[in-house]
């Protein structure tokens, strides 16, 4: 039957009829015939099979005589696990057999030899996905076989596996269909919804890798989306597939009329759009899927009839892959790098983690890896006591379904490696295969990866023992190759011959010449059969030497192995060093090492001695702290923010120095420096921080001895955030470092009116008051304070702060109306000298580091470029183009709703790292501060991200939602539901303008080109306007409150920094997601998590910003999302809380971008 029909195709376009879902809904059908047993079934469309094959014969026949060639029987759902939500499980087999007779008897009625007619076997994905554990995969095999039986029964020619959502799925339906009827050809079909993926996170290019091995007649794509959506997906799968190409896509995007779901093409469209497929490569099957009728598959198999298939072209390399990746096995340069750390025997963390039972736990072992550079994660389990198949079993589960790499399940035992490959829906490599129990155990292992698809690792092993010499090794190679590839009908390119290597630094004569053998046998194999791939234990070759020598050993081998053409290498990716990083002292020791070099005397001697000194940094180290002196020490240990060492330290320093000198001198002196080294650019915030938490513990470990009498005069300052404005970061930051440079620090929190700040400022006889603000708004809010103060003649030292002011608004608006002093402080070592100078009282200079920088006269600059804006009718408008949402109805989606692994990994570390922790690079060259971010920031990072994840802090709360909208002039009107459009008649029928639902205004440019945001919205027909909202969730302020409570501010600092940066990753993702949805992505990837932040089409433009300045409009964006029901607040000031919190507007014009309304350089952008 294949043969047959590989035949036809190269001549013709073969049909796959339409739904039948769609069909079995116009049809009135009796309640009787959803009775069985008493009970009513309705929904199980199965069910009709036996209590009413008349009605579907009639849509098999309706098909066949409109064109199709293959009818597919009515048993998307037939398999047992579906069945037995309608208690009905054991009538899969029955319910099988009875649909496929039907559409047999169809097929014979109808077809000839010119338009033959075939009997396609529909088998759906069920209800459960294997990859996520909803089901087994032996469950659904013996299932899947069940339901098999009863199609080959009554007359299947060809199974379809439609809609598939889980490649895993994929593996146990075929391993089922392939056992019960070896000689039925079987075509897939898979589901790729509207974010670019299958639903488990597959792609197109993923699924033909972990296919490839596998003999089907056809891959391709069905229901999910239309055929607009689908068509990247099909010339991306027809670049890489040598099968040929399917197509039976949905009628449209469904949409939702009068609550029925509705499609909106109909067949000449739906035709116009279908045939286009067969311009590309390997299309050879076309056909409908929800929403299509026989009318639908009448005009198209009428439309291709003439037409000739175009022959698959699509080429893929040897490849491994996860559900969610592809990693070709020769990498490009070499090697593949495979992490060994997953191993029971060779790492002792991931084997406590197996002893505790601790499944979970083992993920960071791999994740550590992911995060170090592996392209692959090897899984070893098996040690003495554990039931490794078991272990085996939960450890790949999770890894499949949390890890992004391939995988590669090693073990001797072929229970354990079966258990693997029953969990992994990916591509893997096993490890290993050999001859050392003869060719019995070998054969099982090779049919097993064949089965599975899985690539093959082959040990030099054989009869006799481990080849230890060139020749042995190749001997033993040769004869695998030929065992695998002329027995077994591997392809070359999917093994991988482990040459083994044993330890150079033994001292054992026998293996002094070891590392050569290994290489040299990589270097003659990989010459006799250059498509095979060779691969090295690493490690190996230096065990039984120092952990750092270890390291410039295996790094030096693993180069010149490299350089005789080994592909891959199963490392710890942590401990290989680059070799620019290797002096030639330390690779000359190596190299006479490998090379057994005895010219000077024994190399392995030399090695030792040579690395001996590696360790000795720290102890030279410590010997100068020892030799300072007890002040010394302590302002070091507090540069240093060391508060381990510290407290011990200043605890024996109590008796002989009085605590209080240490507290008011020593620290304060230490603070001071710091001060000076972060103003000059020398150290970084997140250093101060650690160095302020030194302090405070120090102070508390110090406190129970200080003189319990206070200061007779205590400098004392009131600080807040202005009122309406809920930042709090950069107060707490000035409050830290005042409150550990000596002065009293009164906080009074966030969104303070003037009169929180007096009171607190007349209860504690406040010296001076800080007011800080992030929004340009707060800016206003500090003037109008200054005012009123004035009023009342106040004339306390005030110290200004905050993201939004700048010293020219201090300059011009609030020194002129204030007689008091005003600091303007950049941060908060200014507050520090703001203070010194108001504790030493007297006339009062206010100059700091901002007031020396010259000040910028921008009244020329105004005059040159303000205009007149002209009448709207003049304004040049951007071009609008049409888009239908694929739905109008509002998504809402919270914690495990949504992928947390996916929103993390549109974080923008940059901005993270360098912006929101403050971590600089400073005097450091450019490789020195990336090898910092990498080995101390980095790691950071993903501790927290593990610690915000595991805890349940990160509960995400995302939303979006699309109205119809039209513009005129600077206004936005949006409207009801009730007017959504569908296509662009209906876009055309545009209500009155009295009938908005809210009108959003738009502050237009004061110059060229006069833009506003309305602009970009059509002002003559109905048009879509998206508004989001993201928040990192709402235990996140809470949690990090409890650090900065603790005393521990720089993880308080850091937490803060990370969930403002996820709520923008969040509201990433959600652009893609609409952008997605909109199909406006021409530039950059068809997936979700495609990271893409520059050159994408439309903009989101949040209240309060440059485009948009009125953060009043955030209060619209609520009205229309309402967030309050999952706990989001909008203050009367209209600021968002939590705070990690972003809302947006989003549009889709390719004209629109980031811009400036103000010509007035006192608003800053925050773009």
């Amino acid at each position: 039957m294949q043969k047959l029909i590989e035949d036809l195709i190269q001549k013709r376009v073969l049909i796959i009829d339409g739904a039948m879902g769609t069909q079995l809904q116009a049809v009135d059908i009796e309640s009787k015939l959803w009775q069985y047993e008493n009970k009513d079934l309705e929904g199980c469309n199965e069910l009709l099979n036996l209590t009413a094959p008349h009605i579907l014969e009639t849509i098999y026949e309706n098909y066949a005589i409109s064109g199709a060639n293959f009818i597919s029987t009515n048993t998307f759902g037939s398999m047992p696990w579906v069945l037995d939500e309608y208690e009905i499980g054991h009538l899969s087999y029955e319910l099988s057999k009875l649909a496929a007779s039907s559409a047999k008897k169809i097929c014979e009625k109808y077809s000839t030899k010119e338009d033959p007619k075939f009997v396609l076997a529909s088998i759906g994905p069920g209800t459960k996905l294997p990859s996520l554990g909803h089901i087994t995969y032996d469950s659904m095999y013996e299932g899947y076989k069940t339901m098999a039986s009863g199609l080959v029964d009554g007359g299947t020619d060809v199974f379809l596996l439609e809609t598939c959502q889980d490649p895993l799925q994929i593996k146990a339906a075929l391993h089922a269909l392939n056992d019960t009827a070896p000689n039925i050809p079987i075509m897939v079909s898979v589901t790729i919804e509207l974010n670019g993926t299958m639903l488990i996170g597959t792609d197109a290019l993923t699924i033909a890798a972990i296919l490839k091995p596998f003999n089907i007649l056809s891959l391709g794509f069905n229901c999910g989306t239309g055929p607009i959506q689908v068509q990247k997906h099909v010339k991306a799968l027809s670049e890489v597939s040598r099968f040929p190409i399917s197509v039976h896509a949905n009628a449209g995007l469904p949409q939702n009329k009068g609550g029925k779901t509705f499609y909106p093409m109909g067949p000449d469209e739906f035709t116009a759009l279908q045939k286009e497929f067969l311009n590309i490569n390997g299309v050879a099957f076309l056909g409908g899927c929800c929403g299509t009728t026989p009318e639908h598959i009448k005009t198209l198999s009428q439309a291709v009839k003439e037409m000739v298939p175009k022959k698959p072209s699509g080429f893929l390399k040897a490849s491994l892959a996860s559900l969610f990746n592809v990693v070709p096995l020769k990498q490009e340069p070499a090697p593949l790098l495979i992490g060994e750390r997953s191993n029971a025997t060779g790492s002792k963390a991931f084997r406590e983690l197996l002893k505790a039972n601790d499944y979970e736990g083992t993920l960071s072992v791999a994740q550590q890896q992911v995060r170090a550079g592996a392209h692959v994660i090897d899984v070893s389990v098996g040690f003495a006591g554990r039931d490794e198949t078991g272990d085996m079993n939960k450890v790949v589960s999770l890894y499949s379904q949390k890890i992004s790499l391939p995988l590669m399940p090693d073990s001797t035992q072929i229970k354990a490696l079966e258990a693997a490959l029953k969990q992994i829906g990916g591509r893997c490599i096993i490890n290993s295969v050999n001859l050392e129990d003869s060719e019995e155990k070998f054969d099982e292992v090779c049919k097993l990866a064949k089965k599975f698809g899985a690539a093959l690792v082959c040990l030099v092993i054989d009869e006799i023992g481990m080849a230890k010499t060139k020749e042995r090794k190749l001997e033993v190679a040769e004869r695998i190759y030929n065992l695998c590839v002329n027995r077994h009908g591997f392809d070359p390119a999917d093994l991988v011959f482990d040459m083994l290597t044993f330890t150079i630094g033994s001292g054992d004569d026998e293996y002094r010449t070891a590392g050569i053998e290994t290489m040299e046998a990589i270097r003659e194999f990989q010459t006799l059969h250059s498509e095979v791939g060779t691969t090295l234990g690493l490690s190996n070759i230096s065990f039984g030497l120092s952990q750092n020598a270890r390291i410039y050993l295996n790094s030096i081998y693993l180069d010149h192995c490299v350089k005789a053409g080994l592909t891959t290498a199963i490392v710890n990716v942590k401990h290989i060093i680059p070799l620019n990083k290797i002096s030639p002292e330390d690779k000359k020791a190596c190299d006479d090492l490998i090379f057994n070099n005895q010219e000077n005397g024994d190399p392995l001697f030399k090695f030792i001695e040579h690395f001996s000194n590696v360790e000795s940094q720290d102890e030279q180290s410590d010997e100068e702290y020892q030799k300072m002196e007890p002040i010394e020490k302590v302002k070091k240990l507090l540069l240093d923010g060391d508060k381990e060492r510290m407290i011990p330290l200043v605890l024996e320093l109590k008796d002989t120095i009085a605590p209080e000198l240490i507290v008011n001198e020593w620290l304060i002196d230490g603070m001071k420096i710091i001060g000076e080294l972060f103003g000059s650019g020398q150290m970084q915030l997140p250093f101060v921080l650690q160095s302020a938490e030194t302090m405070k513990a120090t102070v508390d470990a110090l406190n129970p001895y200080l003189p319990k009498q206070e200061k007779s005069t205590e400098t004392t300052v009131v600080i807040g955030t202005v009122k309406g404005d809920v930042h709090d970061v950069g107060k707490n930051l000035v409050d830290i470092i005042l409150s550990n440079n000596g002065f009293k620090v009164v906080n009074i929190g966030i969104k303070a009116d003037l009169n929180q700040f007096l009171e607190a400022a007349k209860e504690h006889n406040a010296d001076a008051i800080g007011m800080s603000g992030l929004l340009v708004k707060s800016t206003a809010v500090m003037k109008d304070n200054l005012e009123e103060m004035q009023r009342l003649g106040i004339k306390i030292p005030v110290m200004l702060g905050g993201a939004a002011l700048t010293k020219n608004f201090v300059d011009d608006y609030c020194r002129p109306i204030y007689d008091g002093a005003i600091f303007y402080c950049r941060d908060a070592f200014d507050g520090v000298v703001s203070m010194q100078r108001i504790e030493k009282g007297g006339e009062l200079d206010t100059k700091l580091a901002a007031d020396l920088i010259e000040k910028i006269d921008t009244s020329d600059r105004v005059e040159k470029e303000e205009a007149v804006i002209p009448p709207y009718e003049e304004i040049s408008m951007p071009k609008r183009e049409f888009i239908v949402p694929p739905y109008w109805n509002k998504v809402a989606k919270t914690g495990d709703e949504l992928d947390k692994e996916l929103i993390f990994s549109w974080i923008n570390h940059r901005v993270l790292f360098r912006q929101r922790w403050g971590y600089k690079r400073g005097k450091q060259t450019p490789e020195a501060f990336m090898k910092y971010e990498k080995d101390v920031v980095e790691p950071l990072y993903y501790s927290l991200k593990d610690e915000l994840i595991s805890k349940n802090i990160f509960e995400p709360i995302a939303i979006y939602e699309y109205y119809p909208c039209i513009s005129h002039d600077n206004k936005l009107y949006i409207f009801d539901k009730k007017y959504i459009y569908n296509n662009l008649e209906e876009a055309k029928n545009v209500p009155p303008l009295s009938e908005a639902i809210k009108v959003m205004e738009f502050p237009r440019q004061k110059r060229k080109p006069f833009r506003c945001i309305a602009d970009f919205f059509a002002n003559d027909r109905l048009d879509v306007v998206g508004f989001t909202l993201a928040s990192a969730g709402l235990k996140i302020s809470d949690y990090e409150r409890e650090f900065y409570d603790r005393g521990e501010f720089t993880k308080y600092y850091q937490i803060h920094g990370l969930g403002v940066e996820l709520a923008e990753a969040l509201a990433e993702v959600l652009h893609k997601q609409i952008r997605l949805d909109w199909d406006i992505v021409p530039k950059e990837g068809h997936k979700l998590s495609d990271v893409q932040m520059k050159q994408y089409v439309g903009c989101r433009y949040s209240p309060g910003y440059a485009a948009c300045p009125e953060l009043s409009q955030n209060r619209d964006i609520f009205d229309l999302l309402n967030p309050e029901e999952f706990g989001i607040e909008l203050s009367e000031t209209f600021q968002m809380h939590p705070e990690q919190t972003t809302c947006a507007i989003v549009v889709h014009n390719k004209e629109a971008n980031y811009y400036n309304v103000w010509l007035n350089w006192e608003i800053p952008s925050l773009y």
